[in-house]
């Protein structure tokens, strides 16, 4: 009597299943730099451009320099850009930006206004948050973040039509303490 085996099936529906769960729980990310994950749910002009990856890059790294951090204080952290005005933010239901200990959202857009670049975000101060936490701003450095953009400013935009420029604005970083 040979003993014979059922069709391997169930391992690939099993994967199957795993592999839609993994989807609807969360994005993928669409590259990553010094192994944090970065997902681009947006469709900004910057969002979409060749030289996100860089910029991107170059923009964390200026913000981790002014808040005294490195690339292994965003271990395990994923970057997410969005669409919209507000990004989800427990507790704050008008967050441009948001830091929860493991996902670090910005908004694309300010005031009905789509960012020109990635360094216009609030980004360099959620990546504050990432590395020395302070939820009540009491750290002098929200007021401050000149040395930031005089590292940053001066860089290509994009628009719908084409490269514009880029300026940057530190009154979207700061925060007043407490």
């Amino acid at each position: 009597m040979a003993c014979t085996r059922p069709p391997a099936r169930r391992p690939y529906r099993a994967l199957v299943l795993v592999g839609a769960l993994l989807v609807a729980c969360g994005s993928s990310p669409d590259f990553e730099v010094h192994g944090v994950g970065v997902v681009v749910d947006a469709q900004a002009p910057f969002a979409t451009s060749p030289d996100l990856p860089a910029r991107l890059e170059s923009t964390v790294e200026a913000a981790l320099g002014y808040w005294g951090g490195n690339w292994a204080s965003l271990q395990r952290v994923t970057i997410t850009l969005e669409d919209g005005r507000y990004v989800q933010c427990a507790g704050h239901p008008s967050a441009a930006g948001c830091f929860d200990g493991r996902h670090l959202r910005v908004s694309t857009q300010d005031l009905g206004r789509t960012f020109a670049c990635v360094e216009q975000t609030v980004l360099v101060h959620e990546i504050g948050h990432a590395v020395i936490g302070d939820p009540g701003h009491v750290d002098p450095r929200w007021m401050d973040f000149e040395p930031v953009v005089r590292g940053l400013d001066g860089r290509t935009g994009y628009a719908p039509e084409g490269e514009v420029a880029c300026p940057i604005s530190v009154s979207v970083w700061r925060h007043l303490p407490g």
